[in-house]
C-alpha cells in the first residue's frame, strides 16, 4: 500500500475510467465502477480483500438499494444489479435518443431517490484526454444533449434538467434542500433549491472554473455542508464551503480524480477513484498510480451516511 502526503493508495487498480465511488454499510465495502472495462469492483475495508465482476454491459454509476443489491446507471438505462450474485436487470431507459446521449454519474438524495445525469455521446466515443473532449464537443450549444433524471420509489422517472453537456454528481446538502450539479465540460457547478418532493428550482452558478483548474467531476458533501469536488486533469481534490469559498485543496499523485465518497463506520474516511483512460507507458511512468482507489487522509469533517435507494 503506497502512501504520500495526505493520501494512500488502497488498490492500484489501473482503472481506465473509474467512477461512482460509494460506501456500502451492509458489507463494509467501498464499491466503484470502471465504465470502459465494463466492471464493478469492491474493496473490503477491514481485510483489504479486492473483488471484481465483469458486467454484461458497461455500468457508469451505482447506489445501494434498500431491497437488495444496487440501483445503477448503465448501457441499458437504469438497472437493478447485484455484483455478488451477478444480477443485471434493466428497469427503465430514460434517455429519449440513446444515440445522442448516455447515462453518466448517479447518486441517491437524502430521501432515497436516485438521481442520474447523462452526457453527450462524444464524451464516450470520441475522447480520452481533455483536449480530445474539447475538440470533439465543438460548439457546446450543439452538444448539450445531456439531462438530469430522478427515479422515485414507485419506479417513475422524471426529467429535472436539460441542456447539459456532461452531467456529474449530483450532491445534496445535509438538510436535502440544496442540490449541486456539475456540468464538467462548460466548467460550472450549479446549485438548486430542492423541495420535499424532489423538484428543483432557482438554478444559479455556484462555482465556475478555468481549464487550468481541471474539469469538475464527482462530488461528496460532509456534515458541515462543504462540497468536495474531484477534478479531471487537475491533480487536485478541493473542498468548498456552502458559500462557495475554497477551504482546502488536496494535492493528488494522479491527474484524474473522478468521484470522492465518505465511508467507514462513522463516515469519517474519504475515498476517491481515479482514471487512466488513454494512458501510454510513458504517462504511467509519470503517474504510476493512475486509476487507483485512494483514501484521502484526515478530512476535517465526516461525511453523511449513504441513503439506499428506497425502491
Amino acid at each position: 500500500m503506497m502512501s504520500g502526503d495526505g493520501w494512500r493508495c488502497l488498490w492500484d487498480a489501473k482503472a481506465i475510467l473509474g467512477e461512482s465511488t460509494v460506501w456500502d454499510a451492509r458489507d463494509g465495502c467501498v464499491y466503484w465502477v470502471d465504465i470502459e472495462a465494463s466492471a464493478v469492483h469492491w474493496f473490503e475495508l477491514e481485510s483489504g480483500n479486492q473483488h471484481s465482476w465483469s458486467t454484461p454491459a458497461w455500468v457508469s454509476a451505482l447506489a445501494p438499494r434498500s431491497s437488495g443489491g444496487f440501483i445503477a446507471s448503465c448501457a441499458d438505462g437504469i438497472a437493478h444489479i447485484d455484483p455478488r450474485r451477478e444480477i443485471y436487470e434493466p428497469i427503465v431507459h430514460p434517455i429519449p435518443d440513446p444515440t445522442k446521449a448516455r447515462l453518466n454519474d448517479g447518486v441517491t438524495d437524502r430521501k432515497g431517490r436516485y438521481w442520474t445525469g447523462s452526457c453527450d455521446t462524444a464524451q464516450w466515443d470520441d475522447s480520452t484526454t481533455a483536449e480530445d473532449k474539447e475538440s470533439s464537443l465543438k460548439d457546446f450549444d450543439v452538444r448539450n444533449t445531456g439531462e438530469l433524471y430522478r427515479l422515485d420509489q414507485d419506479g417513475s422517472v422524471s426529467t429535472q434538467e436539460q441542456g447539459i453537456v456532461t452531467a456529474n454528481g449530483p450532491a445534496f446538502s445535509p438538510d436535502g434542500r440544496t442540490a449541486y450539479v456539475n456540468d464538467s465540460m462548460p466548467l460550472v457547478t450549479w446549485a438548486y433549491d430542492m423541495d420535499e418532493e424532489g423538484a428543483l428550482s432557482n438554478r444559479r452558478d455556484f462555482l465556475k472554473f478555468e481549464p487550468e483548474d481541471g474539469y469538475p467531476d464527482g462530488m461528496a458533501v460532509d456534515i458541515e455542508g462543504c462540497i468536495w469536488v474531484a477534478f479531471y486533469e487537475s491533480w487536485k481534490l478541493r473542498r468548498f464551503a456552502p458559500d462557495a469559498t475554497l477551504l482546502e485543496e488536496r494535492q493528488l499523485p494522479v491527474m484524474r480524480g473522478l468521484r470522492p465518497a465518505f465511508g467507514g463506520k462513522d463516515y469519517d474516511r474519504l475515498f476517491l477513484i481515479t482514471g487512466s483512460q488513454g494512458y501510454s507507458k510513458e504517462r504511467f511512468g509519470r503517474e504510476p498510480l493512475a486509476g487507483g482507489l485512494f483514501e484521502i487522509l484526515a478530512p476535517p469533517a465526516p461525511g453523511l451516511p449513504t441513503i439506499p435507494f428506497a425502491g
